[in-house]
């Protein structure tokens, strides 16, 4: 089942920094239930299900920076 929301984001770069990509994802434990000689046993193991993946050029990585930083800023002022 595809997640609708994300838990999870990575930020990478190409190596000259003009593109950035953010992806997120949705993490969560994925439960694999099997029954032997009377026994249930619960074999788990972490999944990443990709939301979305989001390509910016470094002008566009700048604006985000810019307004994640204002809207935070205002956090601290708001009562």
């Amino acid at each position: 089942m595809k997640p609708v929301f994300s838990n999870t984001f990575h930020v990478t770069h190409n190596k000259n920094k003009t593109e950035i990509a953010l992806s997120f994802g949705h993490a969560y434990t994925e439960h694999n239930f099997t029954m032997k000689n009377g026994t249930l046993t619960d074999v788990s193991g972490q999944v990443v299900d990709e939301v979305s993946s989001i390509l910016l050029s470094r002008e566009g990585a700048v604006a985000l920076a810019r307004l994640l930083n204002r809207v935070v800023g205002e956090w601290n002022t708001e009562e």
